[in-house]
């Protein structure tokens, strides 16, 4: 598949390389890349607290084009929060995160056209039909025409078309929320639990692709998720948590 195969940006092939031998890189506080100005996304010293409770701790790291960064720890450890803070539904308490080096907090373009989201749980209007959903969508970010065929394909869309989002189950409205976050081709994903309610053919489908396409198409990719699997077929780094803090 040509979707999202370009997004302007070439990956360093010496992580292209450790990406298929399926490296997998423990990190810390420490920088992903050495050289900072080759990160796409960037947090830096982020600290987020409900009330007194302390639930991220100074976390920072740097993703490079092409690298997809493993998210992992126990629950409660701070991942769901953290991926909130990237994607900007929540504000930090301190701390930044950057785009090729730029602060982007509420930059509308860079969450419309550069950001694509899937949190954990899915949060579709129940009484919209799924076309009603990725149109208003799709407006939204700027897009006019119909929806991408190669998306549609990769996300059996066209098995969806018509149904009231109130009636899907867990696994189709995954496949929405996954269309509504990659309809503008985004250059970064974040991807919480993503894989969980999807169906095995599904799941294989948008594996490979993010392996084959998107991320030697120079995007990078945050993924949060319990599987093993996931990580180990996807992630060239991984940054643990515990404690809201790394490990």
């Amino acid at each position: 598949m040509k979707f999202l195969c370009k997004v302007g940006i070439v990956p360093h092939r010496q992580q292209l390389r450790d990406l298929r031998k399926g490296a997998s890189i423990t990190v810390c506080h420490a920088l992903l890349c050495k050289r900072e100005g080759t990160a796409l996304l960037q947090a830096v010293e982020l600290c987020k607290r409900y009330g007194t409770r302390t639930v991220l701790a100074g976390v920072s790291f740097a993703v490079p084009p092409g690298e997809c960064l493993g998210l992992c720890g126990p629950n409660g450890s701070g991942k769901s929060t953290l991926l909130r803070l990237l994607a900007q539904t929540e504000a930090p308490d301190s701390g930044q995160v950057l785009w090729q080096g730029k602060n982007v907090r509420g930059d509308r373009d860079f969450l419309r056209r550069k950001l694509g989201y899937v949190p954990q749980q899915d949060a579709l209007p129940p009484d919209a039909t799924t076309d009603e959903v990725l149109r208003l969508w799709r407006g939204l970010c700027g897009l006019r025409g119909p929806m991408d065929a190669q998306l549609r394909q990769l996300l059996a869309l066209d098995e969806l078309r018509g149904l009231r989002c109130g009636a899907l189950s867990g696994g189709m409205s995954r496949r929405v929320s996954l269309a509504m976050a990659l309809c503008a081709r985004p250059a970064c994903l974040l991807l919480d639990e993503s894989f969980a309610p999807l169906d095995a053919d599904t799941r294989a489908r948008l594996t490979a692709w993010l392996r084959q396409v998107y991320l030697p198409g120079g995007g990078c990719l945050v993924l949060c998720s319990h599987d093993e699997a996931d990580l180990a077929g996807l992630c060239g780094a991984r940054l643990r948590l515990e404690n809201g803090r790394p490990v």
